[in-house]
């Protein structure tokens, strides 16, 4: 269970940050 759960958080914050960082290149 804690496995699935801090996987899916590091998926989803590793997925966030794309989108973030192809949403806002010049900030990079």
């Amino acid at each position: 269970m804690l496995d699935l759960i801090l996987g899916g958080a590091v998926s989803a914050g590793l997925l966030a940050y794309l989108l973030w960082a192809l949403l806002r290149p010049e900030s990079l």
